[in-house]
């Protein structure tokens, strides 16, 4: 399991390997069935992929079982897979005697999440069954029946509607799924985080190092729109303090192996000088984040190039972060080093 949503998917969807929905069905003939997968569907004939879903303890509570607890959770190699149980309107034929039409269709709603996010499961499974709840639960049963009927092989005329009609709300119901994710986890990202809570923040370090990351692949990979802000966006909101176009800009990362520091030559490329900025560097491990270097510059004038330096800290799984912020907290320049991945100088 942990090597699928460890691959290299960000190529093909910036949630996966991130965050996965799936909203599920019991089928009266078959068991549990996957109706929808977000934000891969095809991932519902993996075997490997779904086997935490096949045997999450979901399955053995009953409705009212479940109230008291709100959602039930497991965990499974560093991810956690909490869901909901309810029930919803139908009106297809059931497969199974004793059942009629208007017997309700058992839903479950699972979400995963690594682990270092559970602080934020309760708010992001609530928003999800409410969105389902309130603007699908009469119609989800049209997608059931859509799926079913996919696989036959006799298509009739009122068939092929049927398809296309369950196939259409479940477009719709994708969209929602994928609006509510990336808004919940873009609203989180700018949140400050409760200092009373170290579980939160872990959390928002997490989604700020994870953004980071999928930024820095972007860039090596070539892919356009490489600045990677939109991981957690619906439309095209440029994140003021985060990757932000700027007139400082980074000439040169050497990593000084003797004397184990860190060397960044940064330019001031604006026509006129710059007042009163501090220039951080941040050591983040296990997604806590630790200052290291704090300088203020009074002024900064134009075209001139700063010499900043730093030990070197990161072991495997941990970064820096350079940062050049005005006195408000507004980022002028924020930038993840990857000591491995820059040049290295043997004296």
């Amino acid at each position: 399991m942990a090597d699928i949503f460890e691959s290299s998917a960000a190529e093909k969807n910036q949630m996966e390997g991130f965050c996965y929905v799936y909203v599920m069905y019991f089928d009266e003939a078959i068991g549990q069935l996957p109706l929808l997968i977000y934000p891969d569907d095809k991932l519902k004939n993996n075997r490997k992929f779904m086997r935490p879903i096949k045997y999450h303890p979901m399955w053995f509570f009953d409705i009212e079982d479940q109230n008291e607890l709100d959602h039930i959770d497991l965990e499974y190699k560093g991810y956690t897979f909490f869901a909901k149980k309810f029930l919803t309107k139908s009106k297809r034929r059931k497969r199974r005697a004793g059942l009629t039409e208007e017997s309700p269709e058992i839903i479950v709603i699972i979400v995963s999440l690594p682990t270092e996010l559970e602080a934020f499961e309760d708010e992001l499974i609530k928003n999800l069954t409410k969105e389902v709840r309130d603007n699908y639960e009469e119609q989800l049963y049209e997608i059931i029946e859509a799926e079913l009927l996919r696989d036959g092989l006799i298509k009739t005329p009122k068939i092929i509607d049927t398809i296309k009609k369950g196939t259409e709300i479940k477009k719709f119901l994708l969209k929602s799924v994928d609006k509510i994710i990336k808004d919940f986890f873009s609203k989180k990202i700018k949140m400050k985080p409760d200092v009373d809570s170290i579980q939160r923040q872990r959390a928002i370090s997490y989604l700020t190092l994870r953004r980071s990351e999928i930024s820095n692949y972007r860039v090596r990979k070539g892919v356009e729109n490489n600045s990677g802000i939109n991981l957690f966006e619906t439309n095209n909101e440029v994140i003021s303090d985060f990757n932000k176009a700027s007139h400082f800009m980074i000439n040169s990362i050497n990593f000084i192996v003797d004397n184990q520091e860190i060397e960044i030559l940064v330019q001031n490329n604006a026509e006129r000088e710059t007042k009163n900025v501090n220039v951080k560097i941040t050591h983040v491990k296990d997604f806590f984040e630790r200052e290291i270097m704090n300088q203020f510059i009074d002024v900064w004038f134009p075209k001139e190039e700063l010499l900043f330096i730093s030990p070197v800290i990161p072991n495997r799984n941990e970064f820096l972060f350079f940062q050049i912020e005005k006195e408000n907290k507004e980022k002028l320049i924020s930038r993840k080093i990857d000591i491995e991945m820059i040049d290295k100088i043997v004296s």
